[in-house]
């Protein structure tokens, strides 16, 4: 362990930390990290990928897609406790022209993080933390 913990104060000393993330975390996300105003969450989502822990991190990853969504479409979502997260899906997947079977995937990963957030039993995967991920780097990159 202390080679990892050397390796990844040197990529970090060099700005290239997002190397580490990438070779720890076996390349289990497709979109690059640190983007937007997110700094508590992106903090918040290193922790978790340190820890190998993908309910905190689907935590972390939601909150980022909920941010954006609101900054781009505010008067579009629910407010809260009114199907909120739901709205935020159906949102995304038509902005981003999903299929059936990404909206899928995003609705169970959304159903996920609700029952991580309620402690709820079920279980996440770093496909889940990743399908979250995908959909707010798109909004973030969306008109």
């Amino acid at each position: 362990m202390n080679l990892l913990k050397f390796l990844k104060r040197g990529l970090e000393s060099e700005g290239k930390n997002e190397i580490f993330y990438r070779l720890m975390s076996k390349n289990r996300l497709s979109v690059p990290t640190n983007w937007g105003d997110h700094q508590a969450s992106w903090n918040n989502f290193k922790k978790s990928m340190d820890d190998d822990n993908p309910d905190f991190a689907l935590i972390s990853a939601w909150a980022i897609l909920e941010d954006e969504v609101k900054r781009k479409y505010p008067s579009k979502i629910r407010k809260i406790g009114d199907r909120r997260n739901k709205s935020i899906c159906d949102l995304t997947s038509k902005k981003l022209q999903y299929d059936k079977k990404q909206k899928k995937e995003l609705l169970s990963a959304m159903e996920k993080r609700n029952k991580v957030a309620h402690g709820k039993e079920t279980h996440v995967s770093w496909k889940d933390v990743n399908c979250v991920l995908v959909a707010a780097f798109g909004i973030y990159k969306s008109n």
